[in-house]
């Protein structure tokens, strides 16, 4: 019995002694507990906070693992990574332990990591079903964070835009509208529709609107002549510009010249002086410039220059004949014959008509009675005949020297021979023969007196370019 005593003393002992030595490792109550039990000191050789230097660690990062504080891999277990009992939890995440830090393995469905911190994981949400290019739409397509205009890998399209070189659109700018798509920023005076360029301008502007080169060339009557309502001298004239009121239209601008000229006396020159519509209508004796002839009672007034036509210049004869005129500087009418002169002159009025063969005579003498306009004794080159180095019609009046003596009345002598109304046969019309008068740029000096002894005649019909005639009026 006392030797049984002895040995449940002996073994009492003995257990004690294991309990003491389990109390000094940290493990007082626990069995089951491998780490960090009830005061873990942090001494060396025992369990750390993850880091300690020398010795096994026990929930420390352990790149071997298994015998530390606890039965794990730190340096890969998820659930104790670095540190035992260090989960890695990530937001949007699949997380990794890799070298004692938890990173991210992979991203949620819609979730990515864009500011590359594992520590809140995948921090970024993206609605785009499938990641793409980056367009212009309003959407993150690659999801990286960027959207649109904002994101470096956002390409224009080419072409997009029309950029013609010399045009205003040379230096156009794409835009990117988001969900609206792209756009140009064209400059001011293009002309768009839908966002593109028109084809054809539609404003006179000045301004190259669909920017092909050419400037409102659209508007085919820009630059031509136009006028007013105005008639005769009273129409103004001036050409076709864009209406600066309405763009879509050209006016008139009259302030170019010639100017209109106000209402007038009408006068023989085939205009409309009097801007009544009518050219050289009911027109005065003073349209006229005509002289007495000295001797003639009751007095007859004969034109200071031979008829000429109403449009008449210094280089042309004209071509209405609807009036005879008498005016100096312009070329006589000429190549008609007896009929038309005769009808030239009736259509001043009443009381006109072709002068006689004695009427002409008398106002080639002057008030002087001499044989020629200037005198006595004929004078070679004073007045327009064959004595002349250049034969040819000249301009009414344009040899001042072959005018009647103290009269304004000129080239009664030469230039062209006239036409009188006085007959020298006896048979009607159109057989009818009329004497001339005054000789004409082919005349000899005896041919170019105011008197001939045998005055050259011609049949009515005869058309010839040195006949002419001048009118006198009763």
């Amino acid at each position: 019995m006392r030797s049984l005593r002895l040995s449940l003393a002996a073994a009492s002992l003995a257990f004690m002694g294991v309990t003491a030595s389990l109390a000094l490792s940290g493990c007082i109550d626990d069995p089951y507990c491998f780490a960090r039990c009830n005061g873990d000191s942090t001494t060396g050789g025992t369990a750390g906070t993850g880091g300690s230097t020398g010795g096994t660690q026990v929930g420390g990062f352990n790149p071997t693992g298994g015998t530390g504080g606890c039965d794990a891999n730190t340096a890969t277990d998820v659930k104790n990574c670095g540190e035992c009992g260090n989960v890695c939890m990530l937001a949007g995440a699949t997380a990794q332990c890799f070298l004692g830090k938890c990173e991210i393995d992979t991203c949620f469905d819609g979730k990515y990591d864009v500011d590359g911190d594992p520590s809140n994981g995948c921090e970024y949400t993206c609605v785009v079903p499938v990641p793409g290019p980056e367009l212009c739409n309003g959407l993150d397509d690659d999801c990286d964070g960027l959207t649109d205009s904002d994101d470096p890998d956002l390409v224009p399209p080419p072409n997009f835009c029309t950029t013609t070189p010399g045009t205003p659109c040379e230096n156009t700018q794409i835009l990117c509208n988001g969900a609206a798509g792209w756009s140009c920023s064209y400059p001011a005076g293009v002309e768009v529709v839908q966002g593109f360029v028109k084809l054809t301008e539609s404003k006179c502007d000045g301004i190259d609107g669909n920017c092909d080169g050419q400037i409102d060339e659209w508007f085919t009557d820009l630059g031509k002549p136009c006028s007013d309502m105005g008639v005769g001298q009273c129409k103004d004239f001036g050409l076709i510009v864009c209406d600066p009121q309405n763009a879509a239209t050209t006016k008139c601008d009259l302030s170019f010249p010639p100017d209109a000229a106000q209402p007038g006396p009408e006068q023989c020159n085939g205009k409309d002086d009097d801007c009544n519509g009518l050219i050289d209508d009911n027109l005065p004796d003073e349209a006229f410039a005509m002289e007495p002839i000295p001797g003639t009672s009751p007095v007859v007034l004969v034109d200071r220059h031979e008829a000429s036509r109403p449009d008449a210049t210094l280089m042309t004869a004209g071509i209405l004949e609807t009036v005879a005129c008498s005016r100096p500087m312009v070329l006589p009418w000429t190549g008609g014959g007896y009929p038309e002169a005769e009808a030239a002159c009736a259509s001043r009025g009443p009381g006109y008509r072709l002068c006689t063969a004695q009427e002409l005579e008398k106002a080639c003498r002057g008030a002087a009675d001499t044989l020629y306009p200037y005198g006595d004794t004929y004078e070679t080159l004073t007045c327009n005949g064959a004595d002349q180095p250049v034969q040819g019609v000249v301009a009414t009046g344009t040899l001042a020297a072959c005018t009647v003596t103290g009269t304004q009345v000129t080239d009664l002598s030469g230039n062209v021979t006239e036409w009188t109304s006085t007959q020298t046969n006896a048979d009607p019309a159109p057989g009818r023969i009329f004497q001339l008068h005054g000789g004409s740029y082919l005349s000899p000096g005896l041919g170019l007196a105011c008197t001939i002894e045998l005055p050259p005649r011609a049949a009515e019909s005869t058309l010839l370019p040195n006949i002419g005639f001048r009118c006198c009026k009763d």
